[in-house]
């Protein structure tokens, strides 16, 4: 079924007899119903060499087409362009020929027809182009990205090895930029994604100098090789640039594709002799602009050693995980009317073979940052409601609270492996009391409203943690049912100086008891302020001022001699 001449002649016929503008709106209309989004500029440049109608089926058309789509496609627009362009097409004819409102005819028919068979010979003919654009960069010899256009890692690391092997050593320099994703469902992103990358990869292309190379090196990751540099301070300088124009970026204001952005530099001969050497602090100055959130890092000779330990813990945890050597710790709670140890609170403890002591945020960290926090939240369930057993058993009835993370408020399933831990320990809910954030509530309120309320359904306790160092505190307080609320120690610590934070604390206490929630005061340090907080009418204290987080064995002992047991 060709596109031929008779039928070109039929649809610059037919497109005489259209009203003005009336398959242009007829066009429009459809593409409004098939995207989501408003077309692109360059989008639109297409659609307007497609409606070109006394041009329709002429080689020059043909031609002005192919060279607007590689254009698009150099500008980011989404490989299914053209069959969305042509179906919107068929579907602006059908509508004129609608548009007097008679039955279609069989000269309608042959139109549509016709409209049909040009639309073929349109994505056809693009396609063609776009792959002879493809075949011309691989028969030039580059390893090329085929969604960016960019070369490759394979040569990246040629072409890096080539400058650094030069007889004449000049300075080279090169940055690595990553970019992560925002938190939208890689399902529902990858066409956006992809879009996202190719036009990332046109602007920063389009910045840099004709002597540097830019290659896309991984899914969200590219690497910039500056030759022959006459300042090092030339590649950070080029990293902020290029940062700078990717956040301008119209697809990375997008909100649920903005992410972040970070670079790391290292320029040699400083920082590395080798290809292999001057990537290797790239990317250890990377690694810490990602960990620290900074936009970008230079190397400097102390991160390769900082990788190496980070990279270390990484192995360590992953390869223990199944039976992590980490030890649950529990520091008292002290109901401030009677001084007795009335609760506690369940900390992750870690200790290296080596004696070294990894605080518990690095620990979280590492296990999100590899995907095993889940694995780590059920381990610290059971040794915690195993604690609350043993405790049990020796007379000591208290509560135990247990922190939880993000990932732990957006897994439906929580409340089921609460249950089951209880059940297997016999343990009463009331017993365990689970402690959430603000920053864990924040990312999805409503998954997380539904898990709370599965865990009060239990019968376990909820501790908003932090209380008051966040924005929508109040508002967390008010909407869930929470048992109990800790007052941040930013605010104990300086209460009796500061009378600010004095008023925000008998506030917030205040309010609290409102609500008929339990009140715990963390970072109590002297005993000056645990008498304030006791004549304000504060429930329970934590602190320095009693004690530090011990083990278990040493808690038990701690509180018997405490409470008098």
């Amino acid at each position: 079924m060709a596109f031929s001449t008779a039928d070109a002649a039929a649809l610059r016929a037919f497109a005489l007899t259209v009203p003005a503008g009336a398959l242009d709106t007829a066009f429009a209309a459809s593409v409004a119903h098939n995207n989501a989004y408003p077309p692109a500029p360059v989008d639109t440049v297409l659609y307007a060499r497609l409606l070109d109608r006394p041009q329709w089926g002429t080689d020059e058309w043909f031609d002005s087409l192919a060279a607007t789509w590689l254009d698009c496609q150099q500008h980011g627009s989404p490989p299914t362009l053209p069959a969305t362009a042509c179906a919107c097409l068929i579907e602006a004819v059908r509508s004129a020929l609608r548009a007097d409102g008679n039955p279609p005819g069989n000269a309608d028919c042959d139109i549509v027809v016709a409209a049909a068979k040009l639309a073929q010979a349109v994505q056809a003919t693009l396609a063609t182009a776009a792959l002879a654009r493809v075949d011309q960069r691989l028969a030039a010899g580059e390893g090329v990205d085929l969604l960016t256009g960019l070369p490759t890692r394979t040569q990246f690391v040629h072409t890096l090895e080539r400058w650094m092997n030069q007889v004449e050593r000049k300075p080279v320099g090169l940055l690595l930029l990553h970019v992560t994703w925002g938190a939208g469902s890689p399902q529902q992103l990858s066409a956006q994604r992809d879009r996202l990358r190719r036009q990332l990869s046109d602007v920063m292309s389009s910045a840099i100098r004709p002597v540097d190379m830019l290659c896309s090196i991984a899914d969200q990751e590219w690497a910039l090789i500056m030759p022959e540099l006459r300042s090092t301070g030339q590649v950070q300088l080029a990293a902020r640039k290029l940062i700078e124009i990717c956040e301008r970026s119209p697809e990375h204001g997008i909100p649920h594709l903005r992410g972040a952005i970070h670079a790391g530099t290292a320029c040699a001969p400083d920082d590395g002799d080798t290809a292999h050497d001057l990537e290797h602090a790239a990317r250890a100055a990377l690694l810490r602009a990602i960990r620290a959130d900074m936009p970008v890092v230079c190397f400097h000779a102390d991160m390769i050693a900082r990788m190496e330990h980070e990279l270390d813990l990484e192995r360590d945890i992953a390869r223990t995980i199944a039976h992590p050597p980490f030890e649950v710790w529990l520091q008292p709670q002290i109901h401030l009317p009677t001084g007795r140890c009335a609760g506690a609170e369940a900390l992750l403890r870690w200790q290296r073979d080596d004696g070294e002591w990894v605080s518990p945020p690095k620990i979280i960290d590492i296990a999100c940052r590899l995907g095993l926090m889940p694995d780590l939240s059920r381990w610290i369930l059971g040794q915690t409601v195993r604690t609350l057993s043993e405790l049990a058993a020796l007379g000591i009835d208290i509560p135990v609270s247990l922190n939880l993370v993000a990932e732990d408020l957006h897994d439906e399933d929580l409340p089921h492996l609460v249950s089951q831990a209880l059940a297997t320990w016999r343990v009463p809910a009331p017993s365990l009391v689970l402690e959430v954030t603000e920053g864990a509530l924040i990312s999805d309120r409503d998954r997380a409203g539904r898990v709370i309320q599965a865990l009060r359904a239990l019968g376990c306790g909820v501790s908003l943690d932090d209380f008051g160092t966040g924005f929508s505190s109040f508002a967390y307080m008010r909407d869930l049912p929470v048992s109990e609320l800790k007052i941040d120690q930013l605010f104990v610590r300086d209460m009796l100086s500061s009378t600010r934070d004095h008023a925000i604390v008998a506030t917030v206490q205040a309010l609290a008891h409102g609500f008929g929630m339990r009140v715990v005061a963390e970072g109590v340090e002297d005993q000056s302020t645990a008498d304030e907080l006791q004549r304000m009418g504060c429930d329970l204290a934590q602190g320095f001022l009693y004690a530090r987080a011990m083990p278990a064995p040493h808690f038990v002992n701690w509180v018997m001699a405490r409470n008098g047991e």
